[in-house]
């Protein structure tokens, strides 16, 4: 190969691709620059115009993707080292886990490497719808296999409140197919050699987009300011900050308890405490433990939401709903469990070989649909942890009926990293996909109560410790959101599109 073929292959399949990487990074907390993402998939939308192979534009992907989920999950590392795994197991894991995730980066090179024979003018359209079904599989795989569906295209987009409107409509995946839009054009464009008038003309569509998303935005926003909540729930969220390693020393139980205790105190006026995820120093089935939590309950006057490991039925990871008098009048078992974290996937083949991280060992996962808490008339939908990450979980409840939804959390695993915040504003999608609220308590933050529109209400910051009291406004009369309504039909829409241009390129 030529020098000037390698400097050419070097550009395309690693500069460009690490191009994208670094604004998509950019895009996420802890910088959440989101502005950057609208252009993110520029340079990398050139790498796939100028592979000339479909090996180059598989390099390209890989780089691209590698690079970008070794920098959003950086704390992968922290946490394992926190862990007590050494530093060369630790790298590894973050670059196993890394490559893996790439995959999406290059299925969709793929894809868009042979969509090129529709030509400039079309391709970024059928590119964004492509990605958006990308996001919509890997989401849905999880019913099936283990996938981490963590990152979405349209999270990059959760500081802006207008914007994020759309997914009550479309879902999360209609925002990334606008991001991905507007960065697969700029990117067609910048590689073209049109004259620039005729490139200005035909990257018009990009910015009458996110006109038309803000504007659209601005309105749904003016509407909801003119509402009035039907209802409000006096409810505080319990943040008590305790050290992740502590949690099940039983040498800290009693401070750990003490820790709570001193949270529940003078709580006479909240109708609905929410503890965070796991929040007992101990099993919820043990006497001492429950005989403790009845206690605490019956001071607070109100009803509570408490996040607990339980033995009932197999071992879960579990909420349970205590009346006023501390009697548990209903449970949920979380539904989606942490891979390796949580349980083994394919435990035939790999449970030789590895153990759960959790200190508790392996849990059984809840039925799919399990019934919806009943507080006061209204319907509380659960979510524990890394369940907000899938919104058929929420629209599944938001079609039974749920007025309200919770996430209970523990983040202590991810330290002081960019991973709690990740992990927070899924939530804020959650809540106006759904156009339902959602409360949030997280051991160490960060808790929050977030209304239909996205609007963070009230919050508690990372390793603060206190309680989050809040009232949180409830829109009975709201009915539900076109995409709790419609969920499928977006992504059978983009499905529709793409198949019509691939059966034109057959027929071609």
């Amino acid at each position: 190969m030529e020098h000037s073929e390698k400097r050419e292959a070097l550009f395309a399949v690693f500069l460009l691709p690490a191009a994208t990487s670094l604004l998509l990074v950019l895009s996420y907390p802890k910088f959440s620059w989101g502005w950057l993402a609208w252009v993110a998939l520029a340079p990398f939308t050139i790498a796939l115009w100028r592979a000339k192979r479909l090996r180059q534009a598989l390099l390209a992907g890989l780089t691209a993707g590698f690079l970008f989920y070794a920098g959003i999950l950086y704390w992968v590392y922290p946490t394992m080292r926190a862990g007590g795994v050494v530093p060369a197991v630790s790298i590894f894991g973050l670059a196993a886990l890394s490559l893996v995730m790439s995959a999406e980066f290059v299925l969709t090179a793929a894809f868009g490497f042979y969509l090129k024979r529709t030509g400039p003018r079309v391709w970024p359209y059928i590119f964004a719808a492509s990605w958006a079904l990308m996001e919509y599989g890997k989401v849905y795989l999880s019913l099936k296999a283990v996938w981490f569906p963590w990152f979405m295209l349209g999270y990059t987009q959760w500081e802006h409140t207008p914007i994020i409107q759309l997914v009550s409509v479309t879902g999360v995946y209609g925002l990334s197919a606008a991001v991905c839009f507007t960065g697969a054009l700029s990117g067609v464009l910048l590689w073209s050699r049109d004259g620039l008038g005729a490139r200005l003309a035909r990257f018009a569509p990009a910015p009458l987009l996110l006109a038309g998303l803000w504007l659209y935005g601005r309105q749904e926003l003016a509407a909801a300011s003119a509402l009035v909540p039907d209802r409000s729930i006096n409810a505080v969220l319990l943040q008590p900050s305790i050290t992740l390693y502590d949690k099940w020393d039983e040498r800290k139980a009693g401070e750990i308890r003490r820790k709570l205790e001193i949270l529940t105190d003078g709580l006479k006026d909240a109708e609905l405490v929410l503890w965070p995820e796991n929040a007992l120093p101990g099993w919820i089935d043990d006497p001492f433990c429950a005989d403790w939590l009845k206690t605490v309950s019956k001071k607070t006057g109100g009803y509570s939401v408490v996040g607990s490991v339980s033995r009932g039925g197999g071992r879960h990871v579990a909420a349970f709903l205590l009346d006023p008098g501390g009697e548990i009048l209903a449970s949920y078992n979380k539904r989606r469990l942490v891979p390796f974290g949580e349980y083994v996937p394919l435990r035939g083949f790999l449970g030789k070989y590895i153990a759960p991280v959790a200190a508790l060992g392996e849990f059984t996962q809840g039925a799919l649909r399990q019934k919806l808490f009943e507080f006061k008339g209204l319907r509380l939908g659960a979510a524990i942890c890394y369940e907000s990450i899938f919104p058929y979980l929420f629209t599944a409840d938001a079609r039974e009926g749920a007025d309200v939804f919770f996430n209970i959390t523990n983040d202590g695993w991810y330290l002081d990293t960019a991973a709690p915040c990740q992990h927070f504003l899924v939530n804020i999608f959650r809540a106006v996909e759904t156009r339902k609220p959602v409360m949030r308590a997280a051991n160490n933050g960060i808790s929050a109560v977030i209304d239909p529109w996205g609007r963070v209400l009230a919050r508690k910051d990372l390793n603060e410790y206190g309680v989050l009291a809040v009232k949180v406004p409830v829109y009975t009369g709201l009915g539900p959101s076109i995409y709790t309504a419609h969920g499928g039909s977006f992504a059978a829409v983009g499905l529709l599109i793409m198949a019509a241009f691939l059966l034109a390129l057959i027929i071609v």
